[in-house]
């Protein structure tokens, strides 16, 4: 082929002169035809037979022998397909070009999934910032994306041992369930997505729509993975929140389970906050008034009460036992520890110090470490 008359006709990064080489390969095995690229310009500048490129439209002849068809993808003209041939003409021209038309929409979409990945990529690093939150860069950036600023969305880290494949984790823009999905490799083993999710959805019910999604996730070929997934957030500046909930899960939760929740180690989570070194003293005196309990008992209560909010009935039914029993036993907890877990937001956190600090008083004991 005269390269020199060949003009660039860019699908981003690929060309249609290029996708027709490989039409022309096909056609030259069998030598019945000549297909022709023409530019919008009506000039000839690929052609299975050389001696017809860089002339015009006019050196075909309007014979039974020859059809031009217009190129148009997407509402984009690339120029017109030349077909030469006497035996089913039609059938061919028509077989040719809609091969053409398809490729060239494939590679369009290639590039567009490809364009769409980098600025999720741009989103996400301006999103987990530590410094200025780019407002202005974070709508435009959606909006090319066209992705709902709105969206409540919820942070899935999904890890791998040896690495994921870049072109796969591309095409999850194409799943039906990731239209408003935002999602970066943050690096070869890490995968973060920020999904959207109904806001109205209890814990238990969230957990559910989360690995279903996930079980798509799998079958689609994301397998082999261990997922954490951080808290649920409503605004953009926010959504590195629920990231670092999920870094945190995977530095600390990762050996317990493939599929992890935040939800799950909030007690654990927001007490580890506290600085126990500087508290352990005071609370030493607390741990002591807790031993005329069952803390075992004391423990899965407390916990459970935190993982439903402190409902009543909830955790009632999560523990089996009856709504009545567990007003009792925390009226106990009350009077013994001289806080109001029921009416008090104060002592609902000031319980769950408590029992940070009965746990470490258990593994100590375990230990051998107090005598």
């Amino acid at each position: 082929m005269n390269s020199k008359h060949v003009m660039d006709y860019s699908v981003s990064h690929v060309s249609v002169d290029t996708i027709f080489v490989e039409f022309i390969n096909v056609v030259q095995e069998n030598n019945k035809y000549i297909i022709g690229l023409l530019d919008t310009n009506d000039t000839i500048v690929a052609c299975s037979s050389e001696g017809y490129i860089g002339k015009s439209r006019r050196t075909i002849p309007d014979t039974q022998q020859n059809c031009v068809f217009e190129i148009t993808v997407h509402d984009q003209t690339f120029g017109s397909l030349w077909v030469n041939g006497e035996e089913s003409l039609k059938m061919m021209s028509s077989l040719l070009l809609e091969s053409l038309t398809t490729r060239i929409m494939y590679e369009m979409n290639e590039q567009r999934l490809q364009q769409k990945i980098t600025k999720d990529d741009e989103l996400i690093e301006i999103l987990l910032k530590k410094d200025a939150f780019d407002r202005k860069r974070v709508i435009e950036l959606s909006e090319e994306l066209e992705i709902d600023q709105d969206k409540t969305r919820i942070a899935i880290l999904v890890t791998h041992e040896t690495g994921f494949d870049r072109n796969e984790v591309v095409r999850l823009k194409l799943k039906e369930d990731s239209k408003e999905l935002i999602y970066s490799l943050i690096d070869a083993k890490t995968l973060l997505l920020f999904k959207d999710v109904p806001e109205t959805l209890s814990n238990d019910k969230l957990k559910k729509h989360v690995l279903k999604y996930i079980n798509g996730l799998q079958n689609w070929g994301l397998s082999d993975s261990s997922y954490s997934i951080g808290s649920m957030q409503n605004k953009l500046i926010n959504y590195k929140e629920s990231y670092q909930n999920c870094v945190w899960l995977y530095q600390h939760k990762r050996s317990q389970a493939t599929i992890t929740f935040f939800m799950d180690y909030l007690s654990e989570y927001y007490v580890k906050q506290v600085p126990i070194d500087s508290i352990r003293n005071y609370f030493d005196y607390y741990v002591d008034r807790a031993k005329g309990l069952d803390a075992e008992e004391l423990i899965e209560i407390t916990e459970r009460l935190f993982q439903n909010s402190f409902n009543i009935t909830q955790t009632a039914d999560d523990l089996y036992i009856h709504k009545n029993t567990l007003i009792y036993k925390l009226k106990r907890y009350e009077t013994i520890f001289d806080i109001d877990v029921r009416g008090s937001f104060e002592g609902k956190v000031f319980l769950m110090l408590i029992i940070e600090a009965l746990k470490e008083h258990q593994q100590q004991k375990q230990v051998g470490e107090i005598i």
